[in-house]
């Protein structure tokens, strides 16, 4: 049903207090294709409001907010090592992930606790702990706009890179996401977790648990107590969890760094834009901006979280200019320190 004049607060977990003219929760795909039909989606701008969980709303919205809530779950194909299962892009992703592990379906299990919807991990390449969305998703279906029809695209049609898709670029405003397939291992002798961060494996050493027999359900449950120690509770402070992306620099760059900055850390990826020429290396933007002073730092209502400088928190009655402007500064001085440009991975409007 499309309501009019609605407050986004319950749709953001910043909570900033804006208003949609126009807004419709989707509960079946025949509602999307009567929807992209209608007169108020040809006369006013649209926006698809699957990743809740990484918006930042700076003003109200003049035109149309649609809620992807499409839900279910099944398993459409089984082979020996490997299950298939369809996801609904308006199911949570954490629960989807801890439903795989109950079913003894691994590779997920690097991916729990991260806040949002199904629809949206494609969308931005969702990753955290050595996995990315791309490494387990097999198909994504979606609406076009234009045409009016529902197409499959595979792996390889998304253009996957890091946090990033063909969703974001050349599709972006022009699919509507409907489900997701993911393709899991089935847990067996042969599975070997990934536990390269230094924070699993201070956990796994802690726990006297033997690396070699670490079980997914076990590796699950230590990256969700990691999560929770660094990462505020969404029911008590309002944030967009990361807001930054982690930049990728060339081993130059990362090399010229180090003589001024030793602790700095970074991890050597393939990255299709610099492994041409050299090896490049991923920073992390919360040590950048610890680094530059906003550990702990708070104007207003805008703070960064004090376990977590990558975080950005609304104290309470923070506005999205208020929030921006905050993030605004954060990029200014990174970039005078480091010469390193801050990216935002919420979506700002």
């Amino acid at each position: 049903m499309l309501r009019q004049n609605i407050s986004l607060k319950p749709y953001n977990t910043f909570a900033v207090d804006v208003q949609a003219d126009f807004f419709v929760e989707i509960y079946n795909e025949q509602y999307i294709f009567d929807l992209i039909s209608s007169d108020v989606f040809s006369t006013y701008p649209h926006f698809i409001l699957w990743w809740w969980a990484n918006i930042l709303f700076t003003k109200n919205y003049k035109g149309l907010i649609i809620k992807i809530s499409l839900s279910g779950r099944t398993v459409i194909k089984e082979e020996d090592t490997k299950a298939y299962v369809r996801v609904g892009a308006g199911e949570n992703r954490h629960e989807t992930m801890m439903r795989a592990l109950g079913h003894w379906y691994v590779w997920g299990e690097n991916l729990v606790l991260i806040p949002g919807e199904v629809g949206a991990a494609p969308v931005g390449n969702i990753g955290a702990y050595g996995k990315e969305a791309k490494d387990i998703i097999y198909q994504v279906e979606g609406i076009d706009i234009e045409t009016k029809e529902k197409k499959i695209r595979s792996t390889s049609e998304c253009v996957f890179a890091y946090r990033d898709s063909i969703f974001k670029n050349q599709l972006k405003d022009k699919i509507i996401i409907t489900a997701v397939t993911f393709v899991f291992e089935k847990q067996s002798a042969e599975y070997i977790p990934n536990i390269q961060y230094g924070d699993i494996q201070e956990s796994i050493w802690i726990q006297w648990i033997d690396p070699a027999k670490i079980s997914a359900q076990e590796l699950a449950n230590i990256i969700i107590a990691i999560r929770q120690n660094k990462l505020p509770d969404p029911e008590k402070i309002w944030t967009a969890w990361s807001f930054f992306k982690n930049p990728i620099v060339g081993k130059d760059v990362f090399e010229k760094l180090l003589l001024s900055y030793p602790q700095l850390k970074g991890n050597e990826v393939h990255n299709s834009k610099l492994w041409i020429l050299h090896s490049a290396f991923k920073l992390s933007a919360g040590q950048l901006i610890e680094l530059a002073g906003f550990k702990w730092k708070t104007e207003w209502a805008v703070g960064t979280y004090t376990k977590h400088a990558l975080v950005l928190v609304n104290n309470g009655g923070a506005t999205g200019k208020d929030i921006q402007t905050f993030a605004q500064a954060i990029q200014k001085k990174v970039l005078e320190l480091f010469e390193v440009s801050l990216e935002p991975e919420v979506i700002i409007l």
